[in-house]
């Protein structure tokens, strides 16, 4: 069973302007995208800032509404058209946002904040919900000293674990870990990716990760979808993408990672993203691609199979 299918997913945002603020043109973050997740897996999405991966995983979970295609939850297929579509899902898909800074409202506890959802979806009952507060806490890590004190209180990997903690506290089916790592110190990311690897196991959790951290994907995923202005290029299983990347695109993401290597010196992908707003014709990385040809200014590339790997490319690399 897919624990969430995506079918051709347009999530577009319109620009206004004149005096009638008349929709204009529109912003096309993601661009007929197609993703599945199974029970149990960690599936990675990877791409360059702005290429649409955060929209992508918020309009999964009806956080950004749809312009069109179809989301399927469990096997059950959402009206994206309809916000209250989604209520019975809500208990089962949950996001962790890539700030733990602006996640956690300023206001309340951190009592309160975790013991909200935990009533709102009758995981507790009044009587009963500190004792699933302290436990949230003490799985996490953190001492059940701090559940009166405020989020301004505690670093960013302490504020992250809270997230996590009201995450898992519902007992979702799957999490969507936006840039869970990327606002933390170093020394704090290893152990907050430790934290949800460890809660994966215990809970049989489906994770959708969205980062641009190859080294880190290469290390927890199952398989990963490349992303490249709005559009899926490739997605491949982990190992497979690593050792034989297919599309230009995902091969200069892999050329561009640092190593210890003194005499290899990260590649850097040469020219600029296209606008999201104006797409090029065909290809939409033909402009930065050394292999573009004729064929590749047509129409962009449908995706073809070679292994366990989906490419959308005329030229995949052999």
């Amino acid at each position: 069973m897919n624990i969430l299918d995506i079918q051709n997913l347009h999530t577009f945002f319109p620009i206004t302007g004149g005096v009638f603020s008349k929709i204009t043109g529109y912003i096309k973050a993601v661009n007929d995208v197609s993703l599945y997740i199974k029970k149990g897996e960690i599936v990675s999405v990877v791409g360059e800032s702005g290429c649409g991966k955060s929209t992508l995983g918020l309009t999964a979970l009806g956080l950004t509404p749809a312009s069109s295609g179809t989301i399927a939850l469990a096997d059950k297929k959402i009206d994206i058209k309809k916000q209250h579509s989604w209520k019975p899902f809500r208990k089962d898909y949950q996001i962790i946002f890539q700030d733990p800074f602006t996640s956690l409202n300023p206001r309340h506890t951190i009592y309160k904040i975790l013991s909200e959802p935990l009533l709102l979806h009758k995981v507790y009952t009044r009587k009963n919900v500190r004792e699933g507060v302290i436990r949230l806490m003490e799985h996490v890590g953190l001492s059940t000293d701090y559940l009166r004190r405020f989020p301004h209180a505690f670093s960013g990997g302490q504020r992250q674990r809270i997230a996590i903690a009201r995450a898992i506290g519902i007992k979702p089916k799957m999490i969507v870990c936006d840039e869970v790592a990327s606002a933390l110190d170093v020394s704090v990311q290893a152990q907050i990716i430790q934290l949800l690897l460890q809660l994966k196991k215990e809970m049989n959790l489906s994770l959708m990760f969205i980062s641009h951290d190859l080294s880190l994907v290469k290390a927890i995923s199952d398989r990963i979808y490349v992303m490249y202005l709005g559009k899926i290029v490739e997605s491949a299983p982990s190992s497979d993408l690593f050792k034989k990347p297919k599309h230009p695109y995902t091969q200069a993401l892999l050329n561009s990672i640092p190593t210890l290597n003194r005499n290899k010196k990260p590649a850097i992908l040469s020219g600029e993203v296209p606008s999201p707003i104006n797409l090029p014709s065909g290809c939409v990385f033909k402009s930065r691609c050394k292999y573009a040809k004729e064929e590749c200014d047509r129409k962009h590339p449908e995706f073809s199979t070679i292994g366990d790997t989906h490419v959308a490319c005329y030229f995949p690399l052999s």
